[in-house]
């Protein structure tokens, strides 16, 4: 077994790396393995050196770093609230924090509060609310996923309204609606290093707390966890991780949903494994998204949130009527 997992990990690190190549290939000008590779090892003579460092360098790193962030929130919040359909966006998370985001955009307020702000106090207050509002049923699993969808449909509102009400912001504001990673540059690579530095760690330190968590209160307590404290502060890290992503690349649905079921599925229920195996599993995904997104009808973009949505949403009704028929 643990040959058979440390193969998996093996394959998921490899398969990243050699997708993360793929993906410095495309854009505006197309190039090929010996153009990257001589970037690599002659930077200062390359005339490519600019366009990969400059512009498809931070683009990939951001898209992998989003795409670790929200696969791991969504592993924590699976775990700690006992629900295989908890996740980011169903919790409506992303969602807040991107109304907030797109608040900031509408009154031109962003010369007082930065956006990345904005987007942080967003997806922290909507989770506090979800918190507040499913401890009151014992966290619930109907309860959390019917706050979630309720809360995100809400939030989903005030973005539509923003687009129509702001005709001169819509382009910026449909971005944070669809969620993109396009024009995105080392500054935003550098807002979100502080949070995945120090949360991925810890939030794999705190794994087998997930563990223990997932088998209930009474158990919990029984092994002498302090289980509201633990619950609340797995569920910071996560909805900080969200939130974070949020704020620069907006609303990307259900790579929180997606990514730990497939890890699971190789790895089994352990969140020592789960947890990392399911940032890879992000990571992977969100990439490769976004070369589809790239490439399909090039020159045009789609937004990376319109294609994991495409591939996401089938599977949530796929998991909603498996959960509905047990």
């Amino acid at each position: 077994m643990k040959n058979k997992n440390t193969l998996i990990f093996t394959i998921s690190i490899v398969s990243l790396i050699v997708i993360s190549f793929i993906s410095l290939i495309f854009g505006s000008k197309i190039l090929n393995i010996t153009d990257i590779f001589d970037v690599i090892f002659n930077y200062s003579t390359s005339k490519y050196s600019f366009i990969i460092f400059e512009y498809r360098v931070p683009r990939l790193l951001m898209t992998i770093i989003v795409g670790m962030s929200l696969a791991i929130a969504g592993a924590i919040f699976q775990g700690v609230l006992r629900n295989p359909l908890a996740s980011t966006d169903v919790l409506g998370i992303g969602k807040g924090a991107g109304f907030f985001a797109c608040l900031v955009i509408n009154l031109n307020l962003k010369n007082i509060i930065p956006i990345p702000m904005a987007a942080m106090f967003g997806g922290l207050g909507v989770g506090i609310i979800i918190y507040l509002l499913t401890k009151k049923t014992n966290f619930k699993n109907t309860s959390i996923v019917i706050m979630g969808i309720a809360m995100s449909a809400l939030f989903d509102a005030g973005i539509q309204y923003f687009n129509i009400s702001n005709s001169g912001n819509i382009q910026t504001i449909f971005l944070w609606l669809t969620g993109s990673v396009w024009g995105r540059y080392w500054d935003e690579v550098r807002i979100l290093i502080p949070y995945v530095v120090i949360l991925i760690p810890l939030s794999i330190i705190l794994a087998n707390k997930i563990d223990i968590l997932s088998l209930g209160d009474k158990v919990a307590i029984n092994l002498g966890e302090k289980v509201d404290f633990l619950r609340v502060g797995l569920l910071l890290i996560g909805i900080i991780l969200t939130a974070s992503s949020v704020s620069v690349s907006g609303t990307i649905g259900f790579v929180g949903l997606i990514a730990p079921h497939i890890a699971k599925s190789l790895v089994g229920y352990r969140h020592k494994l789960v947890i990392p195996l399911s940032g890879l599993v992000g990571a992977i995904l969100l990439v490769v998204a976004d070369i589809i997104g790239r490439t399909i009808i090039a020159p045009t973009e789609i937004p990376v949130g319109i294609v994991t949505a495409i591939v996401g949403a089938p599977y949530f009704l796929y998991l909603l009527l498996g959960k509905k028929s047990n």
